[in-house]
């Protein structure tokens, strides 16, 4: 029996996702948060316990969600033992005796940032700190620096699970959505440069006598990193009959290639291995993941009637008249706004984003959803009161939530307005 057989399905996906969203406030899980918004679905759709399961499952017996899992874990114990090795900080003393003041406090963050390791903004703000050693620049700035340089590979890298799901969710390639994210990072490093690094003064620090090797030792410090993305770059060249189409399959011998490397440079011992695999940070964020599929299996699946619930969707908001390019903007931006999450948001809206586009979107159509959906949805995340990045930044500097947020406003504005733009370049002439 279908629960409110009369409501729209626009109403019952958006009631949903509002289930989403409060029961991650309340209950501070994202996995609970998710379950209970596919459980709403379900009773929507009329589904029967033995349905439901099979939906639920149907996603997670498969080998590329244990692939998917798998590299989760790996690009968490690759990010703990760049920091256990002490790799990241001495890239960090790299780069800050090359680079003037402007350059250093945007670099550091950029750089600790590249991985997303556990707790990244509270590590990197005393490093920004260092940067300002006359302590002339505002305390809301330094955090707002910190916070927004962390994040543009956040767009596109693989590295993170955001952009990993977001991958999964749209059936792209990492490659695809590199075409799709990669301008959306390069146009917020240019707005946090306009807005929130010009008012630094650019002062040059000279060059340290006898210093030699930089580029050597930087190759070295960034080797990891180099290996992950070679060896993606070196499968996708191999031919077809041998290479399979799962993309976590590259990108965690990748992974392993760059432990292995760092471990025979940089050996950690038993104790320290112990520490970072025993950890169940990882786990917790593989249970999300799974759940987050999950609710993306119930949004995709097909009605007691057969009809795909995509296709009852779409005709819908036909009938509506209501403006797809909307709808897309606003629920990954709302959803992000509400969960500080990059996997909370591309969880919860990229796949009502997809059932906007019918069951079948020609390429050219997915690609310029995926850039608005991205687009606005990491803005969203960059101004969510609930984002921790955020708070452990303020939290280290001092200061209060409402200035630093003040600060992003404008470089926000500028992303949002380049990611109007380049979506009506894939709209129009792809």
């Amino acid at each position: 029996m279908q629960l409110f057989p009369e409501l729209p399905w626009l109403i019952k996906i958006l009631l949903s996702l509002g289930v989403i969203l409060l029961t991650n406030r309340l209950l501070k899980s994202l996995s609970l948060a998710m379950t209970s918004g596919a459980l709403l679905i379900a009773l929507f759709a009329g589904q029967s316990p033995a349905e439901m399961l099979a939906i639920a499952s149907r996603p997670l017996l498969t080998f590329k969600h244990l692939t998917f899992v798998i590299v989760i874990a790996l690009i968490y114990w690759l990010s703990m033992q760049m920091s256990e090795t002490g790799l990241m900080r001495e890239m960090v003393a790299l780069i800050q005796s090359r680079l003037s003041t402007r350059g250093s406090i945007s670099a550091l963050p950029a750089v600790i940032g590249v991985l997303p390791i556990p707790g990244g903004a509270f590590f990197s703000a005393p490093l920004v700190d260092t940067c300002d050693e006359e302590k002339n620049v505002d305390p809301e700035l330094k955090s707002a620096i910190n916070f927004w340089f962390r994040h543009p590979w956040e767009f596109w890298s693989p590295l993170f699970p955001g952009p990993l799901l977001a991958m999964e969710i749209a059936g792209l390639s990492s490659l695809e959505f590199l075409l799709v994210g990669f301008p959306l990072s390069l146009i917020a490093a240019g707005a946090g440069y306009l807005f929130l690094l010009r008012p630094i003064p650019s002062c040059p620090r000279p060059a340290p006598q006898g210093q030699t090797g930089f580029w050597r030792q930087l190759i070295f410090l960034l080797s990891p990193i180099l290996i992950v993305i070679g060896t993606y770059i070196v499968y996708q060249l191999l031919p077809d009959t041998i290479r399979s189409n799962n993309q976590y399959i590259p990108i965690g011998i990748g992974i392993i290639g760059a432990i292995l490397w760092l471990q025979y440079f940089r050996p950690l011992t038993a104790a320290q291995w112990r520490k970072i695999l025993v950890q169940k940070k990882f786990l917790v964020l593989a249970v999300q993941m799974s759940m987050i599929q999950v609710y993306g299996a119930f949004i995709g699946s097909n009605l007691p009637d057969g009809t795909p619930l995509v296709a009852r969707f779409s005709s819908e908001l036909t009938s509506f008249g209501i403006p797809v390019w909307l709808m897309i903007m606003l629920i990954p931006f709302v959803s992000a706004l509400a969960t500080g999450l990059a996997v909370g948001y591309i969880g919860a809206s990229f796949p009502i984003v997809l059932s906007l586009l019918g069951a079948e979107p020609g390429f050219g159509t997915l690609l310029s959803a995926i850039v608005l959906a991205q687009g606005f949805g990491m803005i969203g995340l960059m101004l969510s009161p609930v984002h921790v990045c955020l708070l452990v930044s303020n939290e280290y500097f001092e200061t209060g939530l409402t200035p630093t947020l003040s600060k992003l406003i404008k470089p926000s504005l500028l992303v949002l307005g380049g990611t109007v733009l380049y979506y009506l370049f894939f709209y129009y002439l792809i």
